[in-house]
């Protein structure tokens, strides 16, 4: 039988064959380490942990990439302020390097006590700038992007697919209605690519289009294709990163090679706290290193993996401790 996945792409569940017989090349959006894992993440990255391993044992030669983001990149796209590594970096005194260098060890410390494999490879977006550069070069000559005033943005408009991921329609966006249009863009749905840097802007780099820094989106593209090639078996994230940062993915990487840019899109659901988002200022934020200390990491770990990767996950007391007994029945069984 063979084995079926649900693409977000066609929204269908699809019998899954590699482009390769026998190797899977898969890309899964990895964090952006400014701050302390967070059991968001562990959820984030245990379901495609699975996958990985589901895979493997079904005998496929599998080449896991996860990517860092350890190159800040704004919320918004007319947001002219500073990103958050940057900002972190600058409360704390510390060199941007130094910041994201302490929260990737403790990331992949949180995914080791998860019992996480760990990617093939975890390429970081500050060490892959030649590549991103030539990307964006690549698409201002196709005529898909545009300079100006030191920065480069995708010209959404060039691509009629735009959407497709989504189903969100380009005239339905309004981003402009949402922050104010950044200086020389042409259109609101327009995204960047490259962003010049301010005299104040501590993480950049040199460009054919001056000292700047690279959008978020760029980053995902130029690194998958570097290791995986121009389409990719399966690309895993969020559902919250379906718009716009893998629709922008699949805009800029089409654009670039006219190839398709991943052919299964596998996302999860997202993780709540009694019935309401993660965040901070709400006070229901819980690291992944608070929740192991709490709970365990082995009782943490079958919590997330308790439901349907897809599914909506609702992390309270009760659950995790319904969770914990479940394991050990399993493990007495066993």
């Amino acid at each position: 039988m063979a084995l079926m996945i649900y693409n977000s792409l066609t929204r269908e569940k699809e019998p899954f064959e590699p482009l390769v017989p026998g190797r899977v090349n898969i890309y899964v959006c990895g964090p952006t380490v400014y701050d302390s894992p967070h059991i968001g993440h562990a959820k984030a990255f245990v379901s495609p942990d699975i996958v990985v391993r589901y895979l493997r044992h079904q005998g496929y030669d599998v080449l896991y990439v996860q990517n860092i983001t350890d190159v800040g990149h704004l919320t918004d796209e007319g947001d002219e302020g500073e990103d958050k590594i940057s900002k972190r970096a600058k409360e704390r005194r510390v060199e941007p390097m130094q910041l994201v260098e302490t929260y990737t060890r403790e990331y992949f410390q949180a995914m080791d006590a998860l019992n996480c494999v760990r990617p093939d490879i975890s390429p970081r977006a500050s060490g892959h700038i030649p590549e991103i550069i030539e990307l964006i070069q690549r698409l201002i000559a196709e005529g898909h992007a545009y300079v100006t005033e030191g920065s480069v943005y995708f010209d959404v408009g060039s691509f009629p697919d735009y959407g497709k991921l989504s189903n969100r329609r380009l005239e339905e966006q309004e981003a402009g209605a949402r922050v104010e249009i950044a200086a020389g863009k042409r259109d609101p749905a327009d995204f960047a690519l490259w962003k010049q840097a301010e005299p104040g802007h501590i993480m950049r780099w040199n460009s054919p289009w001056g000292v700047g820094f690279p959008g978020w989106h760029i980053e995902c593209s130029a690194m998958s294709m570097k290791y995986l090639g121009e389409t990719l078996d399966i690309h895993g994230a969020g559902v919250d990163n379906i718009f716009p940062h893998n629709e922008d993915e699949i805009a800029q990487s089409e654009c670039a090679t006219h190839q398709p840019f991943a052919r299964f899109w596998m996302h999860n659901g997202s993780l709540m706290i009694n019935g309401v988002k993660m965040s901070k200022s709400l006070g229901n934020f819980l690291t992944v290193g608070d929740a192991i200390e709490r709970f365990g990491a082995a009782r943490l770990r079958f919590f997330l993996i308790s439901s349907h990767y897809r599914s909506r996950l609702d992390f309270t007391p009760e659950a995790i401790e319904s969770a914990g007994r479940a394991l050990e029945r399993l493990q007495i069984a066993a």
